[in-house]
């Protein structure tokens, strides 16, 4: 057994010192080494047994020699999270930037905001996915608040049990991994721990596209409102809502028959916000079809007139689906819109993004080369448009099955 003594002789200049409180019977251990600000300070490190702390203080100088800084001080979650926030604010879109903030502020601080930030474990990542599994989102948000009394569920006191989906698990967990990773180019933590816990990937549906006969439909009913030339590019460029309705004139090039997208209308925060394109691959010049750009035309001729007859009160910016009055179009109002062209269509369970899944599957089965697809629907990956959106139709599968032909007598 090592003798008290030896354990306690004379350490050499650098190699740093143990010893232990008469106070408590704590072991301490000590030594300079490089923090986060570039300076060299003395820290601590605490154990129940000296050989403990003899083991903390040799990984510590050791991460030290490696070039792996030590926090300057004490920074929890919370206090990390918040500055990230601020830093990522100026690089991301303002819809991106608010999914991080409401998964920072109603789900990952809540949990483990007050844990210091170099001491967080795979354990403590694993038990905020099991907080969030188990957290009903009506109860958290308060979704019911402004129902009638009769409707009302959580805040009642009856929960719904309205537990997250498969997605916002995993992008709840992919916040905190990318916050983590800053941390760790900060050298504020050794290593990210939300690595090592697996988050099950969702198994996304195969888009849902139109037939051709239920987009004459919906184009029918669309045709008698002053947004039918919307409804058309949808239908024919598979435009997203956003970039629809911050399409530009600018953007129209009706000479050279191109349409060039190139920003979305969000709202963010309570307000509407011109932002910038989901990807660099969404912002792109595409060719107009003839029916897209005669459409455009009839619309350009409509809105003269709405202007004229707006008066005083139009407001120009340029946009080419404006409000009556040339103003950006509330997203959630193209929504009702498009509920009552579905409703009198008789397609109640159509959505306005289904006719960019159309676009896609239509030109694949019309036998369109990928490569020109994921041009037309701009697509960061060749991939998205092959296996998220492309569906075979039953025809096209008994066709397939049908040139398999053994004659057994």
């Amino acid at each position: 057994m090592e003798k008290k003594a030896d354990r306690q002789r004379r350490r050499v200049n650098g190699e740093g010192s143990i010893y232990q409180r008469a106070s408590d019977g704590l072991w301490v251990a000590s030594a300079y080494v490089y923090t986060t600000t570039g300076v060299m300070k003395r820290k601590p490190v605490y154990g129940r047994s000296f050989d403990e702390v003899r083991e903390k203080l040799d990984r510590l100088k050791g991460d030290s020699a490696n070039g792996i800084a030590v926090p300057d001080r004490a920074v929890t979650v919370s206090d990390y999270l918040t500055y990230w926030l601020a830093q990522v604010k100026e690089v991301k879109r303002a819809t991106t930037w608010r999914g991080y903030e409401s998964a920072v502020r109603l789900h990952i601080v809540p949990v483990l905001g007050k844990k210091r930030l170099e001491k967080l474990t795979g354990a403590d990542v694993r038990h905020l996915v099991a907080a969030c599994r188990a957290k009903c989102l009506c109860c958290l948000n308060g979704y019911d608040r402004h129902r009638k009394d009769d409707d009302k569920c959580c805040s009642a006191g009856k929960c719904c049990r309205r537990f997250p989906s498969k997605r916002q698990i995993q992008f709840i967990h992919a916040v905190l991994r990318n916050a983590l990773s800053n941390a760790e180019r900060d050298e504020l933590v050794t290593r990210n721990v939300a690595k090592l816990v697996q988050i099950p990937t969702p198994r996304y549906k195969v888009g849902k596209g139109l037939q051709v006969s239920e987009v004459k439909q919906l184009l029918v009913e669309a045709r008698k409102t002053r947004l039918y030339g919307l409804y058309v590019v949808a239908a024919t460029l598979g435009l997203r809502r956003g970039e629809l309705l911050g399409l530009r004139w600018t953007d129209v090039d009706l000479v050279r028959a191109t349409l060039t997208v190139a920003q979305t209308v969000q709202r963010v925060g309570g307000r509407l916000v011109v932002d910038d394109t989901k990807s660099q691959a969404s912002d792109a010049t595409v060719p107009l079809p003839k029916i897209t750009r005669k459409a455009l035309l009839d619309h350009l001729a409509r809105q003269g007139k709405e202007r004229v007859d707006a008066g005083e009160i139009w407001q120009e910016h340029g946009l080419v689906f404006p409000t009556s009055v040339g103003t950006p179009m509330e997203p959630r109002s193209l929504n009702r819109h498009f509920d009552g062209i579905r409703t009198r269509a008789g397609l109640p369970g159509v959505r306005l993004h289904d006719f960019r899944h159309t676009v896609v599957s239509l030109l694949l089965a019309l036998g369109t080369p990928p490569h020109v697809v994921q041009a037309i629907a701009r697509h960061a990956d060749l991939d998205i448009t092959l296996s998220i959106y492309a569906h075979t139709n039953l025809d096209a599968m008994r066709e397939a099955l049908d040139q398999i032909d053994w004659d057994v007598e």
